[in-house]
C-alpha cells in the first residue's frame, strides 16, 4: 500500500476549515500540520479549531516557515487570499520548502493575466524546487472555465462559449454575502467597486484560461460590474437587505475577436436569485448546451476539488500550472 499524502493545511477560514475536515476523512491523506495568521489560534489543537470531539496532536502556527522546515510533509492546501500579489509570498516560501501547493487564491487560475511577471518567477522557482502550484476552485476553477473547455473537446469546431451561473447569495456563507455587497447602498457599492472591494474576483482570469485553452488570441477583454437591486427587503442568517438595497452582483467578462464577441461569461451572484443554475453553451458544431440545475454549491465542492486535486499534484511535472496543464483531477480516497 502507497504512502499517504501528508498534507499542511494553510488558512482556516470557512474554506480552509471545510478542506481540512474532508482530508482528515479521507484514508489515502494525512494532516501534519495546520497555518493561520490568527494570533488567537496559534498553538490551539486543529481538531478543536475543526470543532472535531477529538484531539489530533496537531498544533495550529503562525509561523509557516518554521514548520515547512520542521514537518514532514508533501502538499500545502493554501486558502488565505483572493489575489495572487497577496498570496505570491505565501506561494513562494511553500516551494522554497520543496512543497507542492493547491491554492483556492482566484487570481491562481490563471496568474499569466494580470501578474505575468510574477508568475513567470514563481513558474521558475517551482522548476527549480521541483514543485508543482495550480489555483483552482468551483468558480474559478470548474464551472465557468475548465467544464466549458473540457466540453469542447466533442465539437469538430467552435464559434463561441457562453456560461452563465446564476447564485443565491442568501443560501451561501456570511463572508461570500458581504462580497456581493449584499446590504450596501448603491452609493457605498459604487465606491467600494471603484477600490475593487466588491464583487467576484477571478471572471476575467476564467475568460483568459479559455481563451488560452482554445488557443484563441482575444484582442478586447472586457469587464462590467453591477449591483442588483432588491425589489423587495430580503433577510438572510447573516444580513439584511432592505428594499432598494443592494442584493448582490450581475458580473460580465467579455472576449472579443475582429469585433466579434466569442467568449461571454455572465455571473448572477445575490441574496433571492430564482432559478440557481449553471448554464454552458457552445455555438459550433455540434451546438452543446449543458444546464446543472441549482447549480455546483461552491461551499460544499470547493473543498472536495482542492482535495480531490492533490493526488494529481503529486505527480504531475514541476511548474506553475493551470487546470488545463495539472491534467484531469478525480475523486480518489
Amino acid at each position: 500500500m502507497s504512502e499517504p499524502i501528508r498534507v499542511i493545511q494553510y488558512g482556516l477560514g470557512a474554506i480552509g476549515r471545510a478542506a481540512a475536515r474532508l482530508a482528515l476523512s479521507r484514508p489515502g491523506i494525512e494532516v501534519v500540520g495546520a497555518i493561520d495568521r490568527d494570533p488567537t489560534l496559534a498553538g490551539r489543537d486543529l481538531g478543536e479549531v475543526l470543532s472535531l470531539d477529538r484531539k489530533l496532536g496537531v498544533a495550529v502556527t503562525d509561523k509557516p516557515v518554521i514548520l515547512f522546515a520542521q514537518t514532514r510533509a508533501d502538499v500545502v492546501i493554501h486558502c488565505t487570499t483572493s489575489s495572487f500579489v497577496e498570496a505570491y509570498e505565501q506561494l513562494t516560501e511553500i516551494v522554497r520548502a520543496g512543497l507542492h501547493c493547491v491554492t483556492s487564491c482566484e487570481e491562481a487560475l490563471f496568474p499569466y493575466y494580470r501578474h505575468k511577471l510574477l508568475a513567470g518567477k514563481l513558474d521558475d522557482l517551482c522548476i527549480q524546487k521541483s514543485a508543482a502550484v495550480v489555483g483552482t476552485g468551483v468558480n474559478p476553477g470548474l464551472v465557468m472555465d475548465t467544464l466549458a473547455l473540457l466540453l469542447t473537446m466533442a465539437c469538430q469546431s467552435i464559434e463561441a462559449v457562453r456560461v452563465l451561473r446564476v447564485v443565491d447569495a442568501g443560501t451561501r456563507r456570511e463572508a461570500l454575502q458581504r462580497k456581493v455587497g449584499a446590504a450596501l447602498s448603491e452609493e457605498e457599492f459604487k465606491a467600494r467597486s471603484e477600490q475593487r472591494k466588491v464583487g467576484h474576483v477571478g471572471l476575467a482570469e476564467s475568460l483568459a484560461f479559455l481563451a488560452d485553452g482554445l488557443g484563441w488570441a482575444v484582442d478586447e477583454l472586457k469587464e462590467s460590474l453591477d449591483p442588483v437591486i432588491a425589489s423587495k427587503a430580503i433577510k438572510t442568517e447573516f444580513l439584511s437587505v432592505a428594499e432598494g438595497g443592494v442584493a448582490g452582483v450581475r458580473q460580465f467578462a467579455r472576449g472579443l475577436r475582429g469585433g466579434k464577441e466569442v467568449l461571454t461569461l455572465e455571473l448572477q451572484m445575490y441574496v433571492g436569485a430564482p432559478n440557481p443554475r449553471d448554464v454552458i453553451e457552445i455555438v459550433g458544431e455540434p451546438p452543446l448546451r449543458l444546464v446543472i440545475e441549482g447549480g455546483v454549491p461552491g461551499d460544499v465542492a470547493t473543498p472536495a476539488i482542492l482535495v480531490n486535486t492533490l493526488s494529481r499534484l503529486v505527480e504531475c511535472r514541476p511548474g506553475l500550472h493551470t487546470m488545463r496543464t495539472l491534467g484531469l483531477p478525480r475523486m480518489a480516497l
